[in-house]
């Protein structure tokens, strides 16, 4: 007869519909795994291995699921340090391979960031961010805006091109584009 005080051989299961315990960095990097085409609540849900309505309890619907998801990328590829007069260009190279570096991590984001209603969420932060960068380096703010523009569309295309292996000769060099635009971006002075 065993004794009463024992230690049980096995831990206890949680009960069924119990969610487990859940927090905004895990339901972002169950985002992050999902065709932001076709995300969905359950979807994130059996992903993290809860049931929908402990999802909700966080947030309120996909929309709000991709609009976590967009503050954090933008979070990711906007340097830690501001930008200022003196490492503006130097920031706008690290933008770009942060860029770089988490849009090929998460295949599928760029076009989700630059169109839709998460546009501002996470893309409005980065854009304020480098227009302020551009005018820091001297340009005046509409020329900025412009700036911004091209630079972010170019990081982009670029990426959509590495990502379809775009058949190059020789092949294509992400250090070039950078330099390209950095040199289309300098100011007179």
């Amino acid at each position: 007869m065993p004794q009463a005080d024992s230690p049980r051989p096995y831990a206890r299961a949680q009960k069924p519909g119990r969610p487990a315990t859940l927090d905004r960095d895990r339901i972002v990097a169950a985002v992050l795994l999902q065709d932001f085409e076709s995300v969905t609540m359950q979807g994130v849900a059996r992903t993290l291995g809860v049931a929908p309505s402990a999802l909700y309890r966080w947030v309120r619907n996909r929309d709000e699921l991709l609009d976590l998801a967009s503050v954090e990328m933008g979070r990711r590829i906007v340097p830690d340090r501001p930008p200022t007069e003196d490492t503006c260009r130097e920031w706008l190279v690290d933008l770009a391979r942060g860029i770089r570096r988490e849009f090929t991590a998460v295949p599928g984001f760029a076009a989700r960031i630059l169109t839709g209603m998460h546009r501002e969420a996470g893309h409005g932060p980065v854009e304020r961010a480098v227009v302020e960068a551009f005018r820091l380096a001297g340009h005046p703010p509409d020329r900025a805006r412009q700036y911004w523009y091209v630079f972010g569309t170019a990081v982009i295309g670029w990426l959509a091109a590495e990502q379809s292996e775009f058949p190059a000769d020789p092949p294509m060099d992400f250090e070039v584009l950078i330099e390209v635009l950095l040199r289309g971006t300098a100011t007179d002075g």
